[in-house]
Parts: C-alpha cells; structure tokens; sequence
C-alpha cells in the first residue's frame, strides 16, 4: 500500500472502517486492514468474482478484514465508513457521477473519499511509439470513450468532488514515471502490452480497432520498448473530500 496508494497510506490509522472499491486479489486491502488495526474493520468490493474468491481465500480469518461481490454502481450504503476508497478503479467505470454520489453516501458525515486515478489522455512516452502503437492507443481511448468511460480521469476528479458537495477537496500529484536504467522499467512498459492483448478483442468486436491493427502494434510494441524506449509517465492524481457533517452529498 506504501507504494501502490501512498495518500491513502498517509491517511490510515487505528480504528478507522474502510470501503476499497475494486480491490482485486486483496494486496492493497490487506495493507488497508493491517493500518487500521487494532478496532478497525475494512471491506474490500469487485465486481468480479474470481478476484473475490481468490481475495477471500487468501486472508481468510484476518481479523477486521472481509471481501465481497458487487458493484459501485449499484453500492448502497449509507455513513457507513469512515474512509471510502478506489484505486485505479473508476477509469474503468461509466456513469462516473453515479459511482461518485454513492461513494459519498457510503461515507459517514465527516468521512474521506479518496480516488486514485489516471488521465490516460495525458500519457506521454519517449520517444514516440511506432505508429501502429499510436494508432493503437487513439483506438484505445476513442473505445473507452464509446463506452462512457472517462479519459481525463484524473483532471475532472476535483471538479466532481466539488460539485458532488464534498468538502475540502485536495489534489496529490502521484504521477508514475518510468526511466530505462531505473528498476522496474520493463514491468511499467509492459503493462500496455497487456492492454492491446487484454482489450484488443473486444476493440475488434466494437469496430474500433481491426485485428490487422492489433497485431501490429502487438509486434512492434515490445520491439520498442527494448530498443527505443527511454521514457514512459502515467498521469496520476489522488484526490480526496470530506462528506459534509450536515449535509447531503
């Protein structure tokens, strides 16, 4: 968690009750639980089962920390938490005002909401990809669009935290940047091969993008990365409010 959601880790402490959205496998709400602990309760929700069973399976009987099945869109709880989080989660949820309103509800009067998230608009890498990797990516965000996700995340967050009614909004840069020589650089480029192999199918299905296309960026990207690539930074912003103590947000 120190690493993967620092302001969240800054945020932490004995006692508190925590929702993280999205939590995967359950590292992160692991770390969560261990932060809050002793008195404090965290519950880790995604909507994918699998993440959910594996989660559960692996922390089982740690005390102040559960998991379950569903989805932010359809969360419904109410000042229930004194903390309410999602990491890396909402780039890839529509009717992003939605997921927002019952993340505040979910949150005690006087409690935080903290998201972490990315505008993919703004990545930048140096120097410039292949073009099949940039037609690639032009592809990638105009499918997301299609779908009504957000991909300038991280730049409307405070704006909707605001008009949400949350108090005390603030934006912490936590940009992640990539440099060869620097440990951990492959892995961090690696990650959009994973996109083209794990988005590419349902971007073909949605005429986005045609498996010609695919496959080239498929082939030229990894020749890139070990030949060219000097550079990679993912915009990233973590961005908390408070639910007002007397005030519906």
């Amino acid at each position: 968690m120190a690493k993967d959601h620092r302001r969240l880790a800054e945020l932490l402490r004995p006692g508190l009750s925590v929702l993280d959205i999205g939590c995967g496998t359950g590292g992160i709400t692991r770390g969560i639980a261990e932060a809050v602990r002793p008195g404090g309760a965290v519950l880790g929700l995604d909507r994918d089962e699998g993440h959910i069973a594996r989660a559960s399976a692996r922390f089982a009987g740690q005390a102040g920390l559960s998991f379950a099945c569903g989805d932010v869109l359809t969360l419904d709880a109410e000042a229930r938490f004194d903390v309410v989080t999602a990491a890396r989660t909402l780039q890839w949820v529509p009717r992003l005002d939605e997921a927002l309103a019952r993340m505040a509800r979910a949150a005690k009067p006087g409690g935080t909401i903290l998201v972490l998230d990315y505008s993919h608009e703004r990545l930048r890498w140096r120097p410039e990809p292949p073009a099949s990797v940039a037609r690639f990516y032009a592809a990638f965000l105009a499918w997301r669009a299609g779908l009504g996700m957000e991909n300038s995340l991280a730049d409307t967050l405070a704006e909707r935290f605001a008009a949400h009614g949350l108090a005390d909004v603030r934006v912490t840069n936590q940009d992640e940047a990539a440099r060869r020589g620097d440990p951990g650089f492959e892995a961090a480029l690696e990650i959009w091969l994973h996109v083209i192999d794990a988005c590419g199918p349902a971007m073909i299905a949605a005429g986005a993008l045609s498996e010609l296309e695919r496959d080239e960026a498929r082939r030229d990207y990894p020749r890139w990365c070990r030949e060219s690539a000097e550079e990679q930074r993912m915009v990233l912003r973590a961005v908390e409010g408070t639910r007002p103590r007397r005030a519906s947000a």
